[in-house]
């Protein structure tokens, strides 16, 4: 079973198990998701990040001692805590940020990363290495919470085609919470690039850590 730590405080249960269902739909894999508190726009700059970093170690220590719980991911582009948490429990923790940019390299040559904040995440980037192209954002979406609102997915496939046209041969999302809103299931309509979903892209290094372990 794979633990899901998700960045963004909600009592909303449907956003809360989504990445989770999606894993299952996608490659029928069980999980348990829990997020950290007091964080109801998730991580979107320094200060919201350096604030999560202890909250996801605490997680991770928590999910590490159930025995169902064989792996943990963090599905956060950014990838918080993710050196803090591998140091703090003894089982495989991932990142959705390093996990989609290893498949966006796999893909394309040129990789337009889309996101909500400034600049990519520096993991994202450094991960990619010459395969990033450029970055992407729209100043009207710069929290979590904002990709509810009915204007997000018009206003991320502007922002995304204006990357294609600059030359990009594949698009890699810097927030899970595009895999929240479905947002690739909208692009597919209107593209014909590749597009790297960051829980899918989790979902795949998991199968990959299981497929490793003894029968």
């Amino acid at each position: 079973m794979l633990g899901i730590i998700r960045v963004l405080t909600t009592k909303d249960n449907q956003v809360l198990q989504e990445h989770g269902r999606r894993l299952t739909e996608l490659y029928g894999i069980d999980s348990k998701s829990s997020c950290i508190a007091s964080q109801p726009n998730g991580i979107y700059d320094d200060e919201s990040e350096k604030a999560a970093i202890p909250k996801i170690v605490a997680l991770a220590q928590e999910m590490a001692e159930d025995e169902e719980i064989e792996a943990i991911t963090i599905s956060c582009a950014a990838d918080p805590g993710l050196k803090e948490a591998r140091q703090a429990v003894d089982i495989p923790v991932f990142g959705a940020g390093i996990c989609g940019a290893h498949a966006a390299s796999m893909v394309g040559s040129k990789v337009a990363v889309v996101g909500i904040t400034e600049q990519p995440p520096s993991a994202m980037k450094k991960q990619l290495g010459e395969t990033f192209y450029n970055y992407a954002f729209s100043p009207r979406l710069r929290k979590t919470t904002d990709l509810f609102q009915q204007y997000a997915k018009p206003e991320l496939l502007r922002v995304i085609n204006k990357a294609i046209e600059a030359g990009a041969d594949v698009i890699l999302f810097a927030c899970t919470g595009f895999s929240t809103i479905r947002l690739k299931a909208y692009l597919q309509k209107h593209l014909e690039v590749p597009v790297i979903d960051l829980v899918e892209a989790q979902g795949i290094a998991y199968q990959l850590f299981r497929k490793e372990q003894p029968e």
